[in-house]
């Protein structure tokens, strides 16, 4: 581990000190968090590293933690999601999923470098790869600690549900907008909510009897509008006493026709350069998940090793501007929400 960045200066000259908060985005209620006492000590040990790196604005020599898009397919054409709209503009990438091959290579460096956590997520759905539960078998086989994936449950059919428990996966999030099937299904296009439902209590009810140290989270896109505010007291209500966890992140315009940069918050430094790295289906690996037109490209996990990507100057050249408060030099993160919504 490399601790330059530690002397990274607290203030911004003549601004107040930033309250340093890595999910500050996201808020969150917890029901229960029970499943943390099947966990190993690694576990918490790996925790705590997540939040001290960012804080302390600490370089690594490789990244705690990978997001991997097995897939750029997904079976839904929600409207608010960079996907839909990237594809309505032909700018979205070839369609294709991941080989065997190269996921098996994307966790073997990973282990080799002591990553602690994998997430199969991006702007593909996860489960629409044949080889899913295989995914989350091999990380698991092969010693990754925490083992994530993001689904919109549409796909997660009973039996594909025991699969990924057998399989070893630790963490399911959801993503479950509504609970009027009316609002629900305009903002999850091609699929119902009776079905996601089904899918995520027939889940539950596996974990709940042989699985107990499976986080199971629900999460929706919030909106400034009273009536989607309504729909999460809805869901705080049919949820409670199934899930750990719901929450919400709101809504920001993604359309570049309607974007435009953010005012720049003194002092901001993100998390994201130092925790994480995200390898896209089309080779192309990114710094942080704000980023799906693929504006920062800091190189190809198709091309070279990945500990040679993370190490690279244009990997650390961020992560120094972030570690001494000049994020508001790049032209992605001036058009972040993440500052604008701490």
């Amino acid at each position: 581990m490399r601790d330059d960045a530690n002397d990274a200066p607290q203030t911004v000259t003549g601004s107040p000190m930033y309250e340093f908060d890595p999910n500050e985005t996201y808020k969150e209620i917890v029901y229960r968090d029970t499943w943390k006492t099947h966990r190993p000590p690694a576990y918490f040990e790996y925790r705590q590293l997540w939040d001290e790196v960012p804080r302390l604005r600490k370089e690594l020599d490789f990244p705690i933690h990978l997001d991997i898009e097995t897939t750029n397919i997904c079976n839904l054409k929600c409207p608010m999601c960079p996907r839909t709209m990237l594809i309505e503009r032909d700018e979205f990438s070839p369609l294709g999923m991941m080989t065997r091959d190269e996921f098996a290579s994307i966790i073997d460096q990973g282990v080799a470098h002591g990553v602690k956590s994998v997430k199969l997520n991006y702007l593909g759905e996860p489960l629409a790869h044949q080889d899913a539960v295989w995914q989350v078998a091999y990380a698991k086989q092969k010693g990754v600690l925490d083992v994530m994936m993001n689904t919109n449950a549409s796909l997660l059919r009973p039996a594909k549900a025991i699969e990924l428990l057998e399989a070893g996966l630790d963490n399911l999030f959801v993503s479950f907008d509504a609970i009027s099937p009316d609002l629900f299904e305009d903002r999850r296009v091609g699929t119902s909510i009776g079905r996601v439902i089904d899918n995520v209590y027939a889940f539950v009810k596996v974990r709940n009897e042989r699985f107990p140290h499976v986080q199971v989270r629900l999460s929706m896109v919030m909106y400034d509008d009273p009536k989607w505010r309504e729909q999460f007291e809805g869901m705080k209500i049919m949820w409670k006493h199934l899930v750990d966890a719901i929450g919400y992140g709101f809504y920001t315009e993604r359309d570049p026709d309607a974007q435009g940069d953010f005012p720049e918050v003194p002092g901001f430094w993100c998390a994201q350069p130092f925790q994480r790295m995200f390898l896209k289906y089309n080779g192309n690996v990114t710094i942080c998940c704000v980023d799906d037109k693929d504006e920062t490209v800091v190189g190809n996990w198709r091309e070279h090793p990945l500990a040679t990507i993370w190490n690279g100057d244009a990997y650390r050249s961020i992560r120094r501007l972030h570690a001494e408060g000049h994020y508001y030099d790049m032209p992605m993160c001036r058009k972040c929400y993440l500052p604008a919504n701490g």
